[in-house]
């Protein structure tokens, strides 16, 4: 049986593809009609895009005992990952080939940012990129644009200091001690509530801190290390920072013993515990949370809580009352470095990668313009897909794309209509869910506003 269905799937596949083909071309064509400026990557500046190749296949290989051999085997035998990456594959590639596009968009960004009104979205998106790839100026400065953050580490000798440099810490974006986030309601999604959950480990996950045996002690050991070193960069003495980063291991392994593992937080009902404030206050004491919520910027007065790991708080409170200051304070700084640690000067640059080329894979730290286009697309990432959106696709487009789904919505509507096992009640159900559904193509019909974010040149941390 295996040929002739082997036979069949080719039959299909021929069948259908050169429909898939000429769609792809025709969007395609269409995006290319508008004006798109500044011009794209040409064609001799990106790597062929791989597709479906017979010499892919291991005729060795019987497609009835191994279809997936035979289908990859000899693409397996030659491939080789690259350097920077973790793996290789058609998607990969176009990433890669995507990223030169995004990269001529933010390229024109920063060569126009100078002509654009300090209010430009545009501008914003250029300065922000643009102060990501001075290097000149990153190497000049060091550590010294965290030297503020550090300070206010320093001077933190009790609890409540600490409870203030979380919140201050958390509003510049970086994980410690524990997470907050505004996230649908498990209860209510018409309506968002304040999320506390676990966080504020170096390591990526909890079971790094209680496995046991050789191989975990030695990537605890590495970790120490790393620390160390981080911290001897930003300017402790050796010794110091060698024992401070062993007082970073010992805390984070009280929160990790804490953590709810992968497995358990896949139960939604593990991570449901809504409770107000009052709870909050007696699971938690150590922590004025009237005060934190104020400091990381909310002014309405928060009435109700989602605690999602309780267990994981009431133990931080406890922490906040039994491990000294000098202990915070080296775990403080320890966050600031790994968070800032990738774009702050070359040799903290390499020791955050070599540390974490460790869990990814990559052998080879990725060039600058990639990182800093990602980190762009993450922290302006609707102000970067506006951009190219208006480089890319062109508003008609976008109708085209309208029209299938028009085609589309009518054909089922057309389908729930003769559906002979289908009954009056819920055909009609259906046809009013159907008619209540909204699409979305290529783009939002109205954009983030970036007006309250304030851009500057200088230095990137």
């Amino acid at each position: 049986m295996c040929p002739e269905r082997f036979a069949m799937l080719s039959s299909w596949s021929a069948g259908r593809f050169p429909v898939l083909a000429l769609l792809v071309l025709a969007t395609a064509r269409g995006a290319a009609q508008g004006p798109v400026t500044p011009a794209l990557p040409a064609p001799g500046t990106l790597l062929p895009l791989r597709v479906v190749d017979p010499a892919w296949i291991d005729t060795t290989t019987s497609a009835c005992v191994d279809f997936f051999q035979y289908a990859n085997g000899a693409w397996l035998a030659h491939d080789t990952i690259p350097a920077a990456y973790a793996s290789s594959g058609v998607g990969r590639d176009m990433a890669d080939r995507n990223e030169l596009v995004v990269r001529s968009v933010l390229d024109d960004a920063v060569a126009r940012r100078a002509s654009l009104p300090t209010a430009s979205t545009l501008r914003k998106l250029g300065t922000f990129y643009a102060t990501c790839m001075d290097s000149t100026a990153i190497e000049a400065a060091g550590a010294t644009p965290i030297a503020p953050l550090l300070a206010g580490i320093d001077s933190v000798t009790s609890a409540a200091g600490v409870v203030a440099r979380i919140a201050a810490l958390q509003t510049h974006g970086i994980d410690v001690a524990f997470r907050y986030s505004p996230d649908a309601d498990p209860h209510d999604a018409a309506h968002y509530v304040t999320w506390l959950s676990q966080g504020g480990l170096g390591l990526p996950d909890r079971d790094y801190y209680t496995n046991t045996g050789p191989a975990a002690d030695s990537l605890r050991q590495a970790y120490v290390e790393h620390v160390a070193r981080l911290l001897t960069l930003a300017g402790e003495r050796e010794t110091a920072a060698r024992a401070e980063a062993g007082q970073v291991l010992a805390l984070e392994t009280e929160l990790a013993k804490a953590s709810l593992t992968r497995v358990q937080r896949r139960d939604p009902a593990a991570t449901d515990h809504p409770m107000p404030i009052a709870q909050l206050r007696t699971l938690a004491p150590t922590v004025d949370w009237a005060r934190y919520f104020r400091a990381i910027g909310l002014t309405a007065p928060v009435t109700r809580v989602n605690a999602a790991e309780p267990d994981f708080l009431a133990r931080v409170s406890g922490l906040l009352l039994t491990t000294s200051p000098v202990v915070w304070r080296a775990y403080l700084r320890a966050r600031v470095l790994a968070a800032t640690a990738p774009w702050l000067s070359t040799p903290f640059v390499q020791e955050d990668f070599a540390f974490r080329s460790r869990f990814t894979g990559a052998r080879q730290l990725l060039p600058r313009w990639k990182r800093c286009l990602r980190q762009t697309d993450g922290d302006l990432g609707e102000a970067l897909g506006e951009a190219y959106v208006a480089k890319t696709f062109p508003p008609e487009a976008r109708v085209r794309a309208r029209a299938v789904i028009d085609d589309v919505r009518a054909a089922f509507r057309e389908r729930l209509q003769h559906l002979s096992w289908m009954s009056d009640s819920t055909r009609a159900q259906a046809l009013d869910k159907l008619a209540r559904m909204g699409e979305k193509i290529g783009y939002p019909d109205h954009w983030r506003n970036y007006a309250r974010l304030e851009t500057a040149e200088g230095p990137f941390v």
